[in-house]
């Protein structure tokens, strides 16, 4: 485990499944190809490119024991393959082929009897497959010849249409091939047949689009779940849960599947996340727009509610539903633009509710337990020591620390941050050095000191500050604990955002700082 993220040796995947692995020493950027795409990545960077498209890793490559080590995630989200935990041993099975096996296996659309082209009908292009007349390209495109340290090389080629890149990427394992001018004919031919427009109508095309509507099928196997989402929606790769997004970030479905408590009824669950809501979200950003409701979803009984809700900028609106399937709980939460017309709105939902289905025999059998948020103990608290400042303090143990070294240590949840700075100085010259900084910067967030005062904490004199301020329209509020014992002084700060600014995370804070010791009054 690193960065809260389970992480392999990178030397397994060229190993076991055959991925083709380059180095450029240049760049200093690892490259891998693997069942037509191509990734790119670099040791301490989180930012990797799917052929030549960004993608955030949940984790950052890093070298241990002298072996590159990357995101399991890596595989499952970008690759495709399979990992299967088991809750009990902690063991992780990765299922997939070998990229041998998967070329061979992807013949199937050449089986489709009277079809000589495939395409999609949705993006609109299409091309021969596997051969036929020669159709030499009418549009240009940008080509790269690469060859990987196995032999193989890979012609792509890329395409623009108004907003949208296509990416064609042919794969030939021996380089003999690619240099026999006969046999690079059949797959010239073939990549010259792509073109950018779909013959509407033909009956010797074979269209690979999911597209029905405004609306494609996706297929979560692992959950046995299946559901219609938007079109142009992206999946945002969460291992937590399933989730769509548009492009904008305002409009979502997230569907999550965990265990069922025993003896928990649809009304208790549904009454504990609207509580839930409630401990995190201010009074007057949050909107319960309705009570709670019976209905059907994936042909069992359910509970639907909506909420409102908004994070200082924007306000949105979110449509909810609970039921149970065997012995798991299915939460479905969409969440679109409280600008969309009531029929744009009343499409998305109903084309949600209808389509989704949950089939619990197709669910993977070593899922085992799975935890659900609602469950986490928000005040569970967890002591973090600085033994050569001889201090400690308790935090929030599902807070997630983005930065930690020997003095320094910063943590991020919901609508905040919290930083912990412990180490040798005096606090007239911090206290100074804080106040200057809001100064500065009162115009751009428009600082105003709400409160400036000495205190004594744990037997420590220091001061404490109180700013409010905004950010992109959304207000916020800062809190320092300015704090001297002996030669070392410390800092406490506090960032939270407005919308997020409940009675249950005021208490929460306040927890923290009478939790402060100090070990050593010298």
């Amino acid at each position: 485990m690193s960065q809260d993220t389970t992480m392999i040796p990178l030397s397994l995947l060229t190993s076991a499944f055959g991925v083709g692995l380059q180095y450029d020493s240049q760049n200093q950027m690892i490259e891998l190809s693997y069942n037509g795409k191509v990734i790119k990545l670099s040791a301490g960077s989180k930012q990797a490119w799917v052929n030549s498209s960004p993608v955030t890793l949940t984790a950052s490559p890093e070298v241990k024991s002298g072996k590159t080590m990357v995101p399991l995630t890596l595989l499952t989200q970008v690759m495709g393959l399979q990992a299967i935990v088991d809750a009990k041993t902690k063991d992780v099975s990765i299922v997939g082929s070998r990229q041998e096996e998967i070329a061979a296996a992807g013949v199937s659309l050449d089986s489709d009897l009277g079809k000589t082209m495939i395409g999609d009908s949705y993006y609109g292009w299409s091309m021969k497959y596997p051969t036929g007349f020669v159709n030499d390209p009418k549009q240009p495109y940008a080509r790269l010849i690469s060859k990987d340290s196995g032999g193989w090389v890979y012609e792509e080629r890329a395409y623009q249409s108004r907003d949208r890149i296509f990416y064609v990427t042919l794969v030939i394992y021996d380089e003999a091939d690619f240099r026999n001018p006969a046999k690079y004919s059949g797959y010239k031919d073939l990549l010259d047949s792509f073109t950018l427009s779909y013959p509407k109508g033909s009956s010797t095309v074979k269209d690979l689009s999911t597209v029905e509507g405004n609306f494609r099928w996706y297929t979560q196997e692992d959950m046995g779940l299946k559901l219609k989402v938007p079109a142009n929606w992206q999946n945002s790769y969460n291992q937590a849960f399933t989730q769509f997004s548009s492009a904008d970030g305002r409009q979502w479905i997230k569907v999550k599947i965990t265990s069922k408590e025993e003896g928990l009824t649809l009304e208790d669950w549904a009454k504990r996340h609207e509580q839930m809501y409630r401990d995190q979200i201010n009074e007057s950003y949050l909107k319960v727009d309705s009570a709670p409701a019976s209905t059907m979803v994936a042909g069992v009984p359910a509970i639907e509610q909506k909420f409102s809700s908004s994070d200082g900028a924007f306000w949105y609106s979110e449509h909810d539903f609970f039921f149970f399937k065997g012995n798991y709980k299915v939460y479905v939460e969409i969440a679109y633009d409280p600008e969309a017309t009531e029929q744009e709105k009343k499409e998305l939902v109903q084309t949600i509710k209808q389509s989704l289905t949950v089939n619990q025999s197709a669910m993977n059998p070593a899922m085992g337990e799975i935890a659900d948020d609602d469950l986490v103990d928000q005040d569970q608290m967890a002591t973090i020591k600085f033994a050569e400042q001889k201090f400690s303090i308790s935090i929030p143990e599902h807070w997630k620390e983005i930065r930690g070294d020997g003095i320094t240590k910063t943590y991020e949840f919901l609508g905040g941050n919290a930083m912990i700075l412990a180490g040798p100085g005096k606090i007239a010259a911090v206290r100074k050095e804080v106040e200057q900084s809001i100064k500065e910067n009162s115009s751009s967030y428009a600082y105003l000191i709400k409160e400036n005062k000495p205190i004594t904490v744990a037997g420590a004199n220091g001061y404490k500050l109180y700013v409010v301020g905004n950010n992109d329209w959304a207000r916020f509020e800062k809190t320092i604990y300015l704090l001297e014992k002996g030669k070392n002084m410390y800092m406490i700060a506090f960032t939270v955002s407005e919308w997020v600014k409940t009675k249950a995370l005021e208490q929460r804070l306040q927890k923290i700082i009478d939790s402060i010791q100090f070990t050593d009054g010298k």
